[in-house]
């Protein structure tokens, strides 16, 4: 009996499906809640502001201060709110970035360089991976199911609405290497039209006499400032004609456009390509299907240098465009569109150069 009375405070509750060890209910315990800014500023000896400047970017606060505070945030396992702080600032601290050409390795390292760069500022990405056949891709109409602070658009375009959207909630949209005709857009890209007149003037000087390009799609802005540049330096320089093609950026679509020039009756002895991996596509065609020497035979030239560039599989001669010159740009603006939510769109250019390496002929003199 006396068994009997002491169990009526605390039962056992017994689960015969389970072997966790039995739980009592009913008896006091004890709760373990997370470490708050109060407590770190307690063992730190400061003021819970203080705390709040300390694991905020840019915010003042002195050195010795924010060792202590950092300090006593490690002993007790503290972490800030991101989520509550958000909340009172307003600010989620993530970017969203649409992409539709991961495949690419220029827009990998867009997507690296951006990771890094925000996370320096403790900004982070949302990254949404549309279409590019799609002009108004229901993964862009998902943007505004999140609060995110600004939208990168990269390899893909900003629909309308989206567009009026964003500009009605304030939040800055920057596309990186695309155009944009729509209201407060802001744009960074490289220096296309230039690239390709230089690319022009390398290739004659190289004593080429006939010329191909191969651009991305037939409705790519940058690709056609890039054979705007080409094809106009050249007609100054004489040349009559120039044969064109179009891959549409991907490395299935340059093969086949590698295929329709180099197969032409008067096939071109210098290939200019919108983008360095339709370039591979164009020397992996020329050498292993055509059995062409390059440079001997045929020059190929690319653009953006990615790391791939440079390896010996292709020795790529190339037009330069720095993806972190890019993004560095691309945060620049989302900054000052941030502050100044009114402002007008902000439109910047990257500079970039010729890198020399084995696919093309090295002018002589």
């Amino acid at each position: 009996m006396a068994g009997a009375q002491g169990s009526a405070s605390a039962k056992v509750c017994r689960d015969p499906f389970s072997s966790v060890p039995p739980v009592r209910v009913g008896m006091k315990q004890s709760v373990v809640r997370p470490p708050t800014e109060t407590d770190v500023a307690r063992l730190a000896g400061v003021s819970q502001s203080a705390v709040s400047r300390a694991f905020t970017p840019g915010a003042s606060v002195a050195e010795q201060t924010r060792t202590k505070i950092l300090e006593a945030a490690q002993e007790l396992g503290y972490q800030p709110n991101l989520m509550a702080r958000s909340l009172a600032t307003r600010r989620s601290n993530i970017v969203a970035l649409a992409i539709s050409s991961l495949e690419n390795p220029f827009y990998a390292q867009v997507v690296k360089e951006l990771s890094h760069r925000l996370a320096e500022t403790n900004r982070h990405i949302l990254l949404f991976a549309t279409s590019p056949e799609v002009e108004a891709d229901p993964a862009l109409e998902r943007v505004l199911s999140y609060q995110v602070d600004a939208l990168i658009l990269t390899a893909t375009t900003a629909p309308f609405e989206l567009a009026l959207h964003c500009q009605k909630a304030g939040i800055p949209i920057v596309q990186i290497n695309r155009a944009s005709k729509l209201p407060g857009i802001s744009t960074v890209s490289g220096e296309n039209r230039r690239a390709g007149e230089r690319v022009a003037a390398f290739l004659l000087a190289g004593g080429h006499k006939r010329f191909g390009y191969i651009g991305g799609g037939v409705a790519s802005s940058i690709g056609k400032e890039r054979q705007d540049g080409f094809t106009e330096h050249l007609r100054i320089k004489g040349v009559r004609t120039v044969q064109v093609a179009f891959g549409e950026y991907t490395f299935e679509g340059a093969a086949a456009a590698a295929r329709e020039l180099l197969g032409s009756a008067a096939p071109p002895d210098a290939i200019f390509c919108a983008s360095d991996y339709m370039a591979f596509a164009v020397l992996d065609v020329a050498r292993r299907e055509f059995g062409l020497n390059v440079p001997g035979d045929v020059s190929v030239i690319g653009f953006d240098d990615v790391p791939e560039a440079g390896h010996s599989a292709y020795d790529l001669t190339t037009y330069s465009q720095p993806a972190a010159a890019l993004v560095a740009e691309a945060i620049k603006i989302i900054d000052i569109r941030i502050a100044r939510p009114q402002g007008r769109a902000i439109r910047r250019e990257v500079r970039g150069e010729i890198v020399v390496r084995g696919s093309a002929r090295v002018p002589i003199g």
